[in-house]
């Protein structure tokens, strides 16, 4: 049984326990015509945290395993995962640390790179986006060639995010957590000097990085030219639908949310907990953006962010953001324009990551060790 840091984790806690020994189902949502939306096992793989695939280029599913590899699949068949990326030594891992995201790059193939998030004891805890070169066959990716993008200190082992993603617009967008403990104690996620408690949005296309022009807030004294928006508690999933990011955010004690991502936004934390104020009676929120869902910890207790669903074969959910609940296995889909969620399945399932195929193929990630496609 998976321990969790109870209102604040993310995936990543303790050992597993085996994998579901059967495929489970979702229901189907009031209304839908189809009579349940089934999970098909694709593969077994270990405490998953990404599962992304290339927009180009040599295809199948990249799938990321905490410890500190990344794994290549195909599928369409029934083949065995593949080593892709082994760096387990470098990677301090356990509880909420690890490795933690996975993206291409923006021009990949042509510049044959990976981007990974991971957490390292080297020199002091600390996150560390790092590029790596991939093999011209797409099949592994050099361990030797590792170069550092950015790095920055972890005051605490939890609320490290993890999330990467690349926009339409070729940046590359970082999720990075308040720094944890609890309550934010360094007040990070409102202070927009330092990169903690924010998404951060960097041009890789020349190494290491650089800040794009048209960041928020290149011009803002005492800001950080790298953030993006802020206000943000433990980002955990990050996907964007055409131009517009979407990304879930592990709430403290009561709430967790889910957002549609907005240039120079405040999401609010501390001062707010999803659309509700954390400590005080009263606050002001007003210049905050607020969330498009949120649920309260009577339905879970640590929000898995998830994709905008847009595949060929789940009529039921086309077109909505579909998420879930790492530690109560609850799924629901809501409206991109907003609207009440829908509460589609109660499962067994740890659901710790989304990612779609080339196909819009909807896969999500159970933390006991099973990647599961959407649909038949």
């Amino acid at each position: 049984m998976l321990l969790l840091f109870v209102a604040c984790s993310s995936p990543g806690s303790s050992s597993s326990g085996a994998p579901s020994p059967a495929a489970p189902k979702l229901d189907a949502p009031v209304g839908a015509s189809a009579g349940a939306l089934p999970l098909t096992p694709v593969a077994d793989i270990a405490q998953p945290t990404a599962i992304v695939a290339p927009a180009r280029g040599p295809g199948g599913l990249y799938v990321v395993e905490q410890e500190g590899r990344i794994w290549r699949l195909d599928p369409e068949t029934s083949a065995a995962p593949t080593l892709f990326l082994d760096i387990r030594k470098r990677v301090r891992s356990g509880g909420e640390l690890g490795l933690l995201g996975l993206a291409f790059a923006p021009r990949y193939p042509d510049d044959p790179r990976i981007l990974v998030n991971y957490t390292s004891d080297d020199g002091g805890l600390h996150t560390r986006i790092a590029a790596f070169q991939v093999a011209a066959d797409g099949a592994t990716a050099n361990a030797a060639s590792e170069s550092t993008v950015l790095r920055f200190d972890q005051p605490y082992a939890n609320h490290n995010s993890g999330s990467l993603a690349v926009g339409p617009d070729g940046m590359l967008y970082i999720g990075v957590g308040d720094g944890g403990s609890g309550g934010d104690p360094g007040n990070h996620g409102q202070d927009r000097g330092d990169w903690l408690g924010s998404i951060l949005r960097v041009d890789v296309a020349t190494a290491p990085y650089t800040v794009p022009p048209d960041n928020p807030f290149v011009n803002t004294p005492g800001a950080a030219p790298e953030i993006w928006a802020y206000g943000v508690r433990n980002p955990w999933g990050m996907h964007f639908d055409g131009a517009t990011l979407w990304f879930a955010d592990v709430g403290q004690n009561k709430w967790e949310e889910v957002n549609r991502g907005v240039a120079g936004g405040n999401y609010g934390w501390k001062v707010m907990e999803g659309n509700h104020c954390y400590k005080a009676s009263s606050c002001n929120s007003t210049a905050m953006v607020a969330p498009v869902a949120e649920y309260s910890h009577a339905e879970g207790q640590s929000v898995t962010g998830g994709v905008v669903y847009r595949g060929p074969s789940v009529p039921a959910i086309d077109g909505r953001y579909v998420y879930a609940d790492f530690a109560s296995g609850v799924f629901w889909a809501v409206a991109t324009e907003g609207g009440a969620p829908v509460r589609l399945a109660d499962t067994e399932l740890m659901p710790s990551t989304f990612g779609v195929d080339r196909g819009g193929r909807l896969y999500v990630g159970d933390y006991r060790g099973r990647i599961w496609r959407v649909g038949e």
